[in-house]
């Protein structure tokens, strides 16, 4: 059976943060490679401290994260994160593995990827890779837009060039249209903006408007 995309993107995380260490600094503001690794299996192993990151006046995540970090070497969390989660933890049922986990590690990746101060571009991903990404920055996006209130395009980048590949995952007037390849697009619906190589298209009005939107998470 093929490996899906969530499995080798943990893989290739656990791999890159074994090869850069605890101290790499990553796209998220104040986290190191250590902080993501305890991040990662707290997720999915702790769901008092997994709760914290949807509702965060219960201030749990980031306790729960530093006990991980006090407690565990790094080596041993990012072992942890790299075996997987155990127990009765949902994320070992494939189908959620895979719904829940291909953005997540793949953001992730990219988050530890480019973090450091000489910044990587984007991979050269195999066409079934970006198949699966596309999927999912459609399936992101009408989760994280459809409150959004304005017109909302996803237009998809192949080779370099733009294509007539699109989805619309939020309805009103004055759309704006997102375009990049699928896995820039997932970058920018999870609020990384500034790494994200896609382009914005709109009136002004409507592209202040979707700035405006907190996609961070």
């Amino acid at each position: 059976m093929a490996e899906s995309l969530a499995r080798s993107e943990r893989r290739e995380l656990c791999e890159l943060m074994t090869t850069v260490g605890p101290d790499a600094p990553t796209l998220c503001e104040g986290w190191t490679a250590h902080h993501l690794a305890a991040h990662l299996r707290m997720r999915e192993s702790d769901p008092l401290g997994a709760i914290g990151m949807f509702l965060p006046f219960l201030g749990t995540t980031e306790k729960h994260m530093d006990k991980l970090m006090t407690q565990m070497s790094f080596d041993e969390l990012v072992g942890l994160v790299a075996k997987g989660p155990t127990g009765l933890s949902p994320f070992r049922i494939s189908v959620v593995d895979t719904k829940a986990n291909t953005a997540e590690f793949f953001v992730h990746h990219e988050d530890l990827r480019r973090g450091g101060p000489y910044p990587v571009g984007p991979r050269v991903l195999p066409p079934q890779t970006d198949e699966t990404l596309w999927d999912a920055a459609i399936g992101a996006a009408r989760l994280r837009l459809h409150k959004a209130k304005m017109g909302i395009i996803l237009q998809r980048v192949r080779d370099g060039k733009a294509t007539d590949e699109q989805a619309v995952v939020a309805t009103g007037r004055t759309p704006v249209t997102v375009t990049g390849e699928p896995g820039e697009l997932l970058l920018w619906l999870f609020g990384r903006e500034a790494a994200a190589q896609v382009q914005l298209s709109g009136t002004a009005e409507a592209l202040a408007r979707i700035r405006s939107i907190s996609l961070s998470v």
